[in-house]
């Protein structure tokens, strides 16, 4: 018997404890949630259907956010399931952010215990992570960006002798990702399709794309989603462990979504009959504006064809706009054919402003009338920042601008370019992906010769023909050129240099991770220098099995190899030059302190009788 999920307070609520009659009887007299009040008719309804398969059309401004929240609220408030057996799926961070503070509002930390509210593809990755290996992938696979993913389409496009000014890797990227939205792997893309890229080779480069991303454990943002659908289809109790974590499957923007998150979406709701399943999706069918990236609203146009007997629920109140605006919108839409039909109104008194409909020749002249128009605004007394300028593409603020500076008007540009996808942004987290993946070749290209090092184009040629030939990592490649005289000295220095970095910071990070906190470990370190500091007081010299060196004592040498760079000194009978390479654990107390400070902590081992086995 599975144990009943723990009651939730809710902010504002009364404190009533549990119905002590039957299950009818036992509501009489029962108050609503605070959260239900202010909630009009239809939002209400929306709120308490929690059973069977439910969509709610609602129209811009009408609250449909409030809704979904508050339903999992009510949700979680009438013990219905646990926080972890809901899936609440958004299409941004911001309304996935927005929608964990609104639950957090109402339920308190209750929301903290929900990892599965976000968006798709986050939970898609999420969903990954957790079977991985199904899939041919390990649990840390990585995530390409855009960059990479052009750029990885470059080299095979470069290997397969197609020539990149006809047939762009851009190009072929926009297809991969189409196809991807449909849900197709490369035996799913049609001769009809293929035939438009390299006279009919792209799907043979769609497999060895999707081969290179399992070489390198890493994927693409439109993979998140495909892999969950092959995930599924192929491992039915993977599936059957789903169907049975999540009891209540809630969708916002649904109208937004493409065949591959309808598929996710359809194979996650199949826990139940198609009359029962619990699945509760929010749009708008006058909304859809991700046409571009594969959105289908025919999506929710056969919603109560994919789950018959579905209630529908209309949310037509307005509280956002005025009426002049309303009815100007409603007389456009109306004229779209495929829609399921709904009539906006608004309990606002003032019709407001009427909606003004200019003309203009080009850009230039609508950026003219625009600053114009401000200008006389200013005069009127009207703050710049009472002022704001939609455009539909970002290519077309440059008139704008320009226009603006001309006349002297501050301005502040928003939705420019997003932080991660700044150069140096993208550099740094190429870094930081090498420390956690040495065998990630993407992120090693784009810094291996940032900052600029030098290597030319046939050092390059020689290190990716060893790495291809040996069928390893590019990075272990470095390490086998710079121990051989394949390349010159001077280039086998450049090489060293450029994973200097690397090594380095996984070292502060594991160094870091191992003085974290002040466990047992930091106990036993601490422990382990005051000894140390004892003897040396004492004039005795540390047993060569007790040295700490540059690392713990405790393990084997797991890789022997010499340390480069490295000013050791012995006990008094070898030394070490600070540009020569070697090892002695048995040094004397302050040299000791040196090495031990000088060095990653990851480069640790034990202590052994003859220094000259100590290499690492």
């Amino acid at each position: 018997m599975a144990a009943e999920p723990q009651r939730l307070v809710l902010r504002h609520a009364q404190d009533e404890g549990p119905p002590k009659a039957g299950a009818i009887t036992g509501q009489f007299g029962r108050q609503a949630p605070d959260y239900l009040k202010g909630l009009n008719e239809e939002q209400r309804d929306a709120v308490l259907t929690t059973e069977g398969p439910l969509l709610v059309l609602a129209g811009a401004g009408t609250g449909k956010t409030r809704v979904l929240t508050t339903r999992i609220a009510h949700i979680l408030r009438e013990k219905r399931a646990w926080p972890s057996e809901i899936l609440a799926v958004t299409f941004t961070n911001k309304a996935s952010r927005e929608m964990k503070e609104r639950i957090g509002h109402l339920v308190g930390s209750g929301v903290e215990g929900m990892p599965w509210l976000g968006t798709f593809h986050s939970i898609g990755a999420r969903m990954l992570r957790r079977h991985a290996e199904l899939v041919g992938l390990k649990a840390d696979f990585t995530i390409l960006d855009t960059d990479d993913q052009i750029r990885l389409i470059k080299q095979l496009l470069d290997a397969a002798n197609i020539d990149e000014k006809r047939w762009p890797a851009r190009q072929f990227a926009g297809m991969l990702d189409n196809w991807k939205n449909r849900g197709w792997l490369p035996q799913d893309v049609s001769a009809a399709e293929a035939g438009s890229f390299a006279n009919g080779r792209a799907p043979n480069l769609y497999q060895q794309y999707q081969d290179r991303l399992r070489a390198l454990s890493a994927t693409d943002f439109g993979d998140l989603l495909l892999l969950c659908i092959k995930l599924f289809r192929e491992h039915p109790d993977v599936l059957a462990e789903y169907h049975r974590k999540f009891k209540y499957i809630l969708v916002d923007e649904y109208q937004d979504s493409n065949v591959a998150q309808y598929l996710w979406l359809r194979l996650l709701a199949q826990g139940k009959p198609a009359s029962e399943a619990n699945l509760c999706v929010v749009g708008d069918d006058d909304q859809s504006i991700y046409g571009w990236r594969g959105a289908e609203v025919d999506n929710i146009l056969r919603f109560e064809k994919d789950f018959p007997g579905a209630k529908v629920i209309r949310l037509e109140r307005n509280y956002r706009s005025t009426s002049n605006i309303l009815a100007a919108a409603s007389h456009l839409i109306a004229h779209n054919e495929g829609r399921l039909g709904k009539t906006l109104q608004t309990d606002v008194g003032e019709a407001g402003d009427l909606v003004q409909v200019t003309s203009v020749w080009d850009s230039e002249e609508e950026a003219r009338q625009v600053g114009e128009e401000i200008e006389q605004l200013q005069r009127q007394g009207e703050s710049l920042n009472s002022m704001a300028i939609l455009v539909r593409a970002s290519h077309q603020m440059r008139e704008f601008e320009e226009r603006f500076i001309t006349l002297g008007l501050n301005y502040r540009v928003i939705g420019g370019p997003r932080f991660y996808e700044r150069l140096e942004i993208r550099d740094a987290l190429a870094y930081l992906r090498l420390v956690a993946n040495q065998a990630d070749d993407l992120a090693f290209e784009r810094i291996i010769n940032v900052p600029k090092r030098g290597l030319g184009d046939s050092t390059l040629k020689i290190l990716f023909d060893t790495a291809r030939h040996q069928a390893i990592p590019l990075m272990a490649a470095v390490r086998m050129l710079i121990e051989t005289e394949e390349l010159k000295a001077k280039q086998r220095t450049t090489l060293r240099a450029a994973g200097r970095p690397v090594r380095h910071v996984g070292g502060a990070l594991a160094q870091a991770c191992r003085t974290r906190g002040s466990g047992p470990a930091g106990a036993g370190r601490k422990r382990l220098h005051r000894d140390v500091a004892a003897r040396q007081v004492a004039g005795q010299p540390r047993p060569a099995r007790e040295s700490q060196g540059t690392g713990p004592l405790h393990g084997g040498v797991r890789e022997p190899r010499w340390v480069p760079r490295a000013r050791i000194a012995g006990d008094g009978a070898r030394h070490r030059g600070s540009r020569r390479r070697g090892l002695d654990h048995d040094a004397p107390f302050g040299q000791g302190s040196r090495v031990r400070y000088g060095f990653p902590a990851r480069l640790g081992g034990r202590a052994v009788p003859q220094p000259a086995h100590a290499r690492r």
